[in-house]
């Protein structure tokens, strides 16, 4: 399976094969910002719902720990 790299302009996510330099250059030149994650998948299409799943999942965690007993402790710690 390939693995697929995303660039984001605005709400616009493209993706494509890492080995597609090409694509990848045309669209820092439009001033597309290049995401963090790589995935493996069979398809683009595969690639993009797997990217949705992680960044939900990162909002996720987020939220557990900013609502959770561990930052509540600290945050209580820092203003005694």
């Amino acid at each position: 399976m390939p693995d697929y790299i995303f660039y984001k302009k605005d709400q616009v996510i493209a993706t494509f094969e890492r080995t597609d330099v090409e694509s990848a250059v045309l669209l820092i030149s439009q001033s597309y910002k290049k995401l963090d994650e790589e995935v493996e998948a069979a398809t683009p299409e595969a690639a993009l719902k797997r990217l949705a799943d992680i960044q939900n999942q990162d909002n996720v965690t987020h939220h557990a720990f900013v609502t959770g007993s561990v930052f509540s402790s600290i945050v209580s710690a820092l203003f005694k």
